[in-house]
């Protein structure tokens, strides 16, 4: 295996070594995530899950709306990668990025970079992102063939709105395991994986609190790393106010700090600096994205509980 370092200047053999080194890292680290029960069983969750969709509940045409049956949401299925591949995928990365097992010793002897090493982790963190994105497309096929017309809130949104909310739940499968990453290498206590993992529930918990159309409730709602689109009650429901395309920019954003936070441990001198410029300026642009979608599109309001939604 190479030892060469990714350096501003070097030859682009150089870089193309370095490059190599990290897939060939990468390659070790999805094995060992592929042999993580977490994953395992949270990937079985959410393909049972994204396969019975359609199937289960679903709210077409045909769909009989009643007080018993009616007060869910097909909108909803976005938590499904977020709690299954997000939550899950957090701590099975944090458990492969603390390299405990007999393989993780071999990596930590090999002659490769720490930033090498973040590299990929990072990128073994895409395997439960391609698992979210086909179920994504899977349900939202569905949803375009053969939309929930019955659903809670369906008529609130356009094609693109809905497209976005997609998105969301598939970015939230994403970022679970880089910040998985970024927290085995900075906070190595054996369960700080399991403790992120109940603060960002709670968080998520915090988003729904506030059902208004003022300013800081929205800035609250789509501050969380994931936030349900709409809420129901016993006699209404509440469609939550702002812009899901700019919200989208900023669930990437954190995710991409995450990475960048994972990549940092180790270095320094200026490779260190220059990953601090980046990261200042990818958090200025995630917080414009943050306050364009809780400041941008329609207000959040309540509507009757009736078929129509």
């Amino acid at each position: 295996m190479s030892s060469a370092v990714l350096v501003p200047g070097v030859p682009s053999t150089s870089r193309r070594a370095s490059a190599e080194v990290v897939r060939s890292i990468a390659r070790i680290e999805v094995r060992r995530l592929l042999h993580q029960p977490v994953f395992l069983v949270a990937v079985f969750l959410f393909v049972l899950m994204a396969v019975t969709t359609p199937f289960s509940d679903y709210a077409n045409a045909d769909y009989v709306v009643t007080a018993e049956n009616g007060t869910e949401t097909n909108l909803d299925w976005p938590v499904v990668p977020a709690f299954f591949l997000g939550l899950g995928g957090l701590i099975a990365m944090n458990r492969v990025a603390k390299g405990a097992s007999r393989t993780g010793d071999v990596l930590e002897a090999a002659p490769a970079t720490k930033l090498q090493r973040s590299l990929a982790l990072c990128l073994v963190c895409l395997v439960p992102a391609v698992v979210a994105f086909a179920g994504a497309a899977y349900v939202f096929v569905f949803w375009m063939v053969d939309p929930p017309l019955q659903a809670m809130a369906w008529t609130e949104f356009t094609d693109t709105q809905l497209f976005s909310i997609m998105v969301e739940g598939v970015l939230a499968a994403v970022g679970g395991p880089l910040l998985g990453v970024a927290v085995a290498r900075w906070w190595r206590w054996p369960t700080a994986g399991a403790i992120t993992a109940v603060a960002l529930i709670l968080w998520a918990v915090l988003s729904s609190v506030y059902r208004d159309s003022s300013w800081w409730g929205a800035l609250i709602h789509h501050s969380s790393p994931f936030a349900l689109a709409v809420f129901n009650t016993e006699s209404s429901t509440w469609a939550q106010g702002g812009s899901h395309h700019w919200r989208v920019a900023y669930l990437a954003g954190l995710c991409l700090l995450a990475a960048l936070a994972a990549c940092a441990h180790g270095t320094t001198g200026e490779q260190r600096r220059q990953l601090v410029r980046v990261s200042l300026a990818v958090g200025g642009l995630t917080v414009i994205a943050l306050l364009l979608a809780t400041f941008t599109g329609p207000e959040g309001h309540y509507g009757p509980w009736n078929p129509l939604w």
